[in-house]
């Protein structure tokens, strides 16, 4: 047992009858974020790696371009709260109404901004490698095999994953990856990020907003994911369970 999971009590039933068993189940954490003395956002999520879930999210909305921005993260697990103070005056735009969220269509996104073309040339990857890492992937969350309630999110080399997390919503995992990557100072732009859930169009702009050249994913993009990866100059390839690679945009990084 551990922050991200709780036991619960239920009734099996089967052919031999009923009865009452444990179950693990993901903890759902409803975290309020406030941006110097302002609300900014409700988000369901994981209650764990709070702090760079936080990061995260600010950068994708485009409301700090790097941690050096952040002056102080005060997270308050009991009040469920985090308090970020910036050292320059930051606001939400009027666009952005706080609201509770776990990602998808109707998610916390309006729109990240300064997106530019993904003109990486040195990046690539081999059928080989990305079914190796998709393998590595897919059996790298504790969380995921019990209780199969969470989405992951990892940034990776060709050889190896380099940070891993998961959460109930897949932006939330997403961002988690990238609130990391601020605080160490990864350079997301010679990595690549692999998926559990779809690319959708906002998944998709996160990835292209840091600048990652290749994004790996277990499930199948949306038309719009594939445009947009298209446009911005990204890679995208799907890792299905018998190991086959397919491709979609910008065939020339993978290699054989």
């Amino acid at each position: 047992m551990n922050s991200k999971t709780i036991q619960v009590s239920a009734v099996r039933h089967g052919p031999e009858g009923s009865g009452r068993v444990d179950e693990t189940v993901c903890r759902e954490f409803a975290l309020s974020i406030r941006l110097n003395g302002a609300e900014l956002v409700t988000t369901l999520c994981t209650p764990a790696d709070l702090e760079n879930l936080v990061l995260g999210i600010l950068f994708s909305e485009g409301l700090i371009r790097g941690y050096d921005e952040v002056k102080s993260i005060l997270i308050d697990t009991r009040q469920q709260t985090a308090e970020v103070e910036t050292f320059k005056p930051v606001e939400a735009p009027p666009a952005f109404k706080p609201l509770i969220a776990t990602g998808g269509a109707k998610g916390k996104s309006f729109g990240p901004k300064g997106i530019t073309l993904v003109t990486d040339r040195q990046t690539s990857l081999s059928a080989d490698q990305a079914s190796r890492l998709m393998n590595l992937f897919l059996n790298a969350s504790p969380t995921y095999i019990t209780t199969r309630g969470v989405h992951s999110s990892a940034l990776a080399s060709p050889e190896k994953i380099i940070v891993f997390k998961d959460d109930i919503g897949r932006h939330n995992a997403l961002d988690k990856v990238f609130g990391e990557c601020l605080v160490s100072g990864i350079d997301t732009g010679k990595h690549l990020i692999i998926l559990s859930g779809r690319v959708s169009s906002e998944m998709l702009l996160k990835v292209a907003l840091r600048r990652v050249p290749i994004l790996l994913t277990k499930a199948v993009p949306t038309d719009t994911g594939i445009e947009l990866a298209e446009k911005t100059g990204i890679t995208l390839l799907r890792c299905s369970k018998e190991n086959a690679v397919t491709s979609y945009t910008h065939h020339w990084r993978i290699t054989t």
